[in-house]
């Protein structure tokens, strides 16, 4: 997963009582974020596209694609005696040799074979480009405390906790030993809460297939493996971000807890775990194509679809029209982001009345509202700590010519 000395966790923001309806919004309301334009694009949209992408016969699972975690350069949690990446390599391995003795008509693809670094992007690019019916990601876990232990398995939503929220963060904080890694993202910071929590939103296509593989892996680590069953979860994983297809994340248990390393690096556990995982796609397999052949999919179904699809599409462009972005001004400047919000706020509010240069982005489908506007970067971080009193959880955010800008390069930009 990391190695915890690397990273810097940001919690997020806490609430003051003027502004909680608002962080209510931020953690716990966001799949209520633009009900209509955001979450109906991605729940109807998107699988639509897929079954029109993929091969017609989906009855059957044909490609499986094991994501053994971090590799080379990027070691993942380190514990006393090993590294992630060797751990997650190894019982990868193990795992897919399992699949490929048992189904011969199963391609077994691995994102990595050796001790190499490879981008979470091209993670997710390798599964699409091969039209993959499962994603695999194996990892091992870390804490700040030795504790902690058992085995955990997520799939792509909400971190409604900020426990999930952390393993998320270092898991995403690979991204920053790739070159452009925010052309990739998509500008994605992976120090900034909010960003977690608004593209975790992309991928409810699939998330009941997820659900049930990783309820799967859980119980087989529980009952057979007789490990901790620390339970099937929710976070925004960007190694699962673009995948087209079920996917999961799998902690096999904790580096940092001493015994629970032995046990990792141990041939009994590696195997053990390998055959858990082995069990909990089969058990999986046989499900989903039970299901598949149970349910096909009607063609008046898909007809509806595409014109719910088109209506969805049609309102998300009159919404987006009507919405007052943020001034293109030319140059680079900060600002301080006050309130992320999935309703619009008039500026002219009881919210606002006391403060200039108030300011209004719209981005992921949803309204932040800005205060201040300055050059110089000493004066923002004053003009911060003053709105604090107001606006508990605020901080400074940056733009060039109308576009979010990292800080680090606008005060380069700017010399300072």
């Amino acid at each position: 997963m990391k190695n915890i000395s690397l990273y810097k966790i940001v919690n997020l923001p806490k609430t003051n009582e003027k502004n909680v309806s608002e962080a209510k919004t931020n953690m716990f309301m966001i799949q209520k974020i633009k009900n209509i334009i955001f979450f109906m694009t991605f729940a109807i949209i998107m699988p639509i596209s897929l079954v029109k992408a993929q091969a017609p016969d989906k009855s059957k699972i044909k490609t499986v694609v094991i994501d053994p975690g971090h590799g080379g350069s990027d070691p993942g949690a380190v514990g006393k005696i090993s590294k992630e990446k060797d751990i997650a390599l190894d019982i990868s391995l193990k795992f897919g040799k399992m699949i490929e003795e048992k189904y011969n008509d199963i391609n077994v693809i691995y994102t990595r074979t050796d001790d190499s670094f490879v981008e979470l992007y091209k993670r997710a690019k390798i599964a699409n480009d091969n039209s993959a019916d499962l994603f695999i990601c194996v990892h091992v876990n870390a804490s700040t405390s030795s504790s902690p232990y058992g085995a955990e398995t997520f799939v792509m939503g909400l971190h409604v906790n900020d426990a999930n929220l952390k393993v998320a963060k270092l898991e995403n904080s690979v991204i920053l030993k790739e070159d452009d890694y925010e052309e990739q993202y998509g500008g994605f910071d992976p120090n900034d809460p909010e960003n977690h929590i608004i593209f975790s939103l992309y991928q409810n296509a699939n998330l009941t297939q997820s659900l049930t593989f990783a309820e799967k892996v859980q119980d087989e680590i529980r009952d057979n493996v007789k490990r901790n069953d620390r339970g099937v979860k929710q976070a925004g994983f960007l190694v699962l971000w673009r995948t087209t297809m079920p996917s999961v994340l799998v902690e096999l248990g904790f580096i940092s807890n001493p015994e629970e390393e032995k046990y990792l690096n141990s041939a009994e556990g590696q195997n053990n775990l390998a055959f858990a995982l082995f069990d909990a796609f089969s058990e999986y397999k046989k499900h989903y194509e039970d299901n598949a052949r149970a349910s096909d999919n009607d063609s008046d179904n898909d007809k509806d679809n595409d014109a719910i699809a088109d209506n969805t599409q049609n309102l998300i462009a009159e919404n987006i029209n009507s919405i007052p972005e943020i001034k293109n001004e030319k140059g680079v400047f900060f600002t301080v982001q006050v309130i992320t919000s999935a309703q619009k706020i008039e500026i002219n509010s009881s919210k606002f009345i006391s403060y200039q240069n108030v300011n209004v982005y719209l981005h992921n489908g949803v309204y932040k509202y800005t205060i201040g506007k300055e050059t110089d970067y000493k004066k923002i971080v004053k003009l911060q700590n003053e709105l604090k009193s107001e606006f508990e959880g605020c901080f400074i955010v940056a733009f060039k010519d109308g576009e979010r800008l990292p800080l680090n390069q606008a005060r380069s930009e700017l010399g300072q």
